[in-house]
């Protein structure tokens, strides 16, 4: 986006290391402009950012509908009709983000498909359903999104992907063999770190499941996980748990 002097310094807050103070007076900052201009998308979304970064997504949900509602209206009227089209994008992407963790399946899943919509080629979308279904145990639904990528067998978290689906369905050995084909193409994949070391736990090889979150720790960036801090942020906290719980 394109970002004013307050947005780009309120983000600065929110992706890198703040303190409770900084974080408070950004946010104060930010309600008190949002209050002179109620319709700022930009803002608006910031807002919903900050909740997010919370996980207070009952909120952030609210913040995100109200940017999209704000951006539509000026899309049609501004000259940079593309690039605000890709802002509403990161909008449904968030908010799709803060469905997830509300179990919020239908809204979800709408978000991302309307996502797919717009961006056929980007395997994400379908990646992401496949991953929600999954939770939620829905398997047969998640088996069917998985199937349907069409370069599935070609694709780091399609692989991945599968060997979830497995460990879900309690076929361990299945699930082994799959990440470990998915970590002989793509050795970096936190995703496919993480699901082996769930998966050696449940076979009982703790020292193999510790040695392989060791490494797991050592490969988390931002950068993987494409500047999303949500999932990143996630995928530490798992991290330090299963380290908690193998590398005793």
């Amino acid at each position: 986006m394109k970002h004013t002097i307050l947005f780009l310094i309120a983000t600065i807050f929110a992706v890198k290391g703040y303190s409770q103070t900084e974080e408070a007076n950004a946010i104060k900052i930010l309600n008190e402009t949002i209050k002179k201009d109620p319709k700022n998308s930009e803002l608006l979304y910031l807002r919903g950012v900050f909740f997010s970064e919370s996980k207070q997504c009952d909120s952030a949900v609210i913040y995100f509908t109200a940017a999209l509602k704000y951006l539509k209206a000026q899309i049609n009227k501004s000259v940079f009709r593309d690039e605000k089209l890709v802002d509403s994008l990161d909008i449904i992407y968030n908010r799709a983000y803060c469905y997830d963790l509300l179990n919020s399946i239908e809204k979800c899943v709408s978000d991302y498909r309307y996502l797919q919509s717009v961006k056929p080629a980007d395997f994400m979308y379908s990646i992401a359903v496949a991953r929600l279904y999954i939770k939620h145990k829905e398997f047969l639904k998640a088996q069917s999104e998985i199937d349907s990528l069409k370069y599935f067998l070609e694709n780091e978290r399609g692989l991945v992907y599968q060997s979830i689906l497995f460990y879900e369905q309690e076929k361990y050995e299945d699930g082994l063999a799959a990440v470990n084909v998915a970590l002989s193409k793509y050795p970096n994949s936190i995703e496919g770190l993480v699901t082996k070391v769930k998966i050696l736990g449940k076979l009982k090889r703790d020292e193999e499941a510790c040695n392989t979150i060791k490494d797991a720790k050592l490969k988390v960036t931002l950068e993987y996980f494409g500047g999303e801090r949500g999932y990143q942020r996630d995928f530490v906290e798992e991290i330090e748990q299963l380290r908690a719980k193998y590398c005793k």
